[in-house]
């Protein structure tokens, strides 16, 4: 399976262009579009209700990331199943998995079907990077001090019970106490297929069939803010050689963009050394650090279905971008 990572700051469109580039490889390619971003864009942008894993087309299906539902799933799966019933349940979904952990058991559980493709919409910025470190993080989980205490106390059936901890027993009931650490016991038992989890999701990663997107807009210092994760990801040893610049105004050499309406034409005409500046700062800070580079213009369309995404594929040449980096034509 081949994965594509599209990343980079807020407000760029990068669910718009996961979802039209999943749309594009769907039209030859079984394709699976997963979004992990928690503002629900891609439901907006396809205007349907997305629960579970949703058939789109004959070769597209999408699906979204619910930390809750992932990780009552990973329990299932893997012989806990009796912490649902317990009081601890919420608790338990709240500290284990991260929102981003779950994003990783998602792709896992995905990765293992037979899809061709895979396209992930990730999160801006310092989420970003937060859903990269997510593997290793929790291989450390159960090295933290309060985690082997409480595993401590559940080895000798809360009987260990001292300090703080006889407090709190008082306060809110030793059953409750020991269930909790009998609850951190459960979760030792699995610590083992976490770890598992844990190194396939790097090697996920690391593997040269993950390529990495970045996309940025060419105003409001985005450009430098995509910069700047794409240094932080290639510090992770993750290689990133594609940039896709979205909304870019696209000048003719008179000076008048390509999709401007005619009463903006003289507005745009002014706007013409702006857009050479972009176009130094793009090539200075980009393609001379041999990043290669995609160029969509602004379309000044609204994205608010499955038809508009498709449009907007076609309009962008996403199957040129896609040809170049799979050395494919979907």
């Amino acid at each position: 399976m081949k994965i594509l990572i599209f990343l980079g700051p807020g407000g760029v469109g990068k669910t718009t262009i996961s979802a039209a580039a999943a749309i594009e490889i769907s039209k030859k390619y079984k394709t699976i579009l997963i979004t992990i971003d928690p503002a629900q864009r891609l439901k907006s942008a396809l205007s349907i209700k997305i629960d579970e894993i949703r058939q789109i087309n004959k070769n597209l299906w999408v699906t979204q990331v619910n930390k809750k539902d992932e990780f009552l799933r990973f329990i299932e799966k893997y012989g806990i199943s009796d912490l649902k019933n317990s009081r601890l349940f919420d608790i338990a979904a709240g500290m284990l998995p991260s929102e981003e952990y779950s994003a990783f058991l998602k792709i896992q559980e995905l990765y293992e079907k037979d899809f061709d493709f895979m396209v992930v919409d990730t999160p801006p910025s310092s989420k970003f990077i937060s859903f990269l470190d997510a593997p290793r993080k929790i291989l450390n989980l159960f090295e933290t001090d309060a985690i082997k205490y409480f595993l401590d106390i559940a080895a000798f059936g809360g009987k260990r019970l001292a300090g703080p901890l006889s407090l709190a027993g008082k306060i809110l009931g030793l059953d409750f106490i020991v269930e909790f650490a009998k609850f951190l016991g459960n979760l030792k038992s699995v610590f083992d297929k976490m770890q598992q989890i844990s190194y396939e999701a790097e090697k996920i990663l690391q593997s040269e069939e993950t390529y990495f997107v970045g996309v940025s807009i060419p105003y409001d210092n985005k450009i430098d803010e995509l910069i700047s994760i794409m240094k932080e990801t290639e510090q992770r040893g993750l290689e990133i050689k594609f940039v896709i610049i979205n909304r870019f105004l696209n000048f003719t050499e008179n000076g008048v963009p390509i999709n401007s309406p005619k009463s903006l034409e003289e507005f745009h005409k002014k706007l013409f050394l702006l857009s050479q500046k972009q176009r130094q700062e793009i090539k200075s800070k980009l393609e001379l650090k041999n990043y290669k580079v995609f160029l969509i213009e602004d379309f000044f369309e609204d994205i608010v279905s499955y038809e508009v995404l498709e449009e907007f594929a076609r309009k962008a040449n996403l199957s040129d971008f896609l040809s170049s980096i799979f050395h494919f034509a979907p």
